[in-house]
């Protein structure tokens, strides 16, 4: 699993797609009810949340050192006071929203389980790794809180004395906000195509994608504008 873990930490951004993308040619998109669908794109929206939320409070490197994990310090703080691995949590609502927007069962058990069992190798692996680094402390880590499931009870004294950056939450997260947006507007417009075989992109789709790219593309400049004055 550690093994395995590597290899999914190393290529996660150009293999995910592809399982994603493939577990949605896999069965046919099927037309289900307005409130699951309503669900489906909530799980998208908190799973980003989780994910921002992270960063607000703690900035991490979210891509190790050369693609291979790594830390020069151990979180205990902010999001990771309430589950130790609260990207990866957010990462799997996030997938989860994804393959209940399909509609088809067997793609929902089959993509949700295969993430879950991708992102727990991914976590032995860290886990590992960590255990190796700082040993003593991260066991005691371990013992206070729990691997996934959020213990919401401890957010006063996870976040005290933290301040919560709006700014670097989207600054940072913005890539992973405006992916998460074109994955629905592409996922429903695939499953409009499919259940009613007309090519005609949905008002929402539409709304969705260019929602994103404005999204996207405020942020860059944005950000090219605070490099060029703090350059100045």
């Amino acid at each position: 699993m550690v093994e395995l873990g590597r290899f999914f930490f190393k290529w996660r951004n150009a293999l995910f797609p592809v399982l994603v993308f493939a577990l949605y040619l896999l069965v046919r998109p099927a037309t289900q009810a307005r409130w699951l669908d309503l669900l489906a794109i909530a799980l998208v929206i908190v799973g980003v949340l989780i994910r921002a939320t992270v960063i607000g409070y703690v900035l991490v490197l979210r891509d190790g050192d050369n693609k291979v994990s790594h830390a020069d310090e151990l979180f205990t703080k902010g999001m990771f006071g309430i589950c130790r691995n609260p990207l990866y949590l957010g990462n799997i609502t996030t997938y989860i929203g994804i393959f209940l927007l399909h509609g088809a069962w067997p793609v929902l058990l089959l993509g949700a389980g295969l993430f879950v069992f991708i992102y727990y190798a991914i976590i032995f692996s860290e886990e590992s790794f960590l255990r190796g680094k700082f040993g003593q402390s991260f066991a005691d880590y371990c013992a206070r809180v729990p691997r996934l499931m959020p213990m919401l009870g401890n957010w006063s004294a996870a976040t005290k004395d933290m301040t919560f950056s709006f700014k670097r939450a989207i600054w940072v997260e913005y890539n992973v906000m405006t992916q998460a947006i074109l994955m629905v507007a592409l996922a429903l417009w695939y499953k409009s195509w499919a259940v009613s075989g007309s090519a005609t992109m949905p008002m929402v789709s539409i709304v969705l994608l260019v929602a994103g790219v404005a999204f996207i593309g405020t942020i860059r400049v944005l950000k090219a504008r605070a490099r060029n004055n703090a350059a100045k």
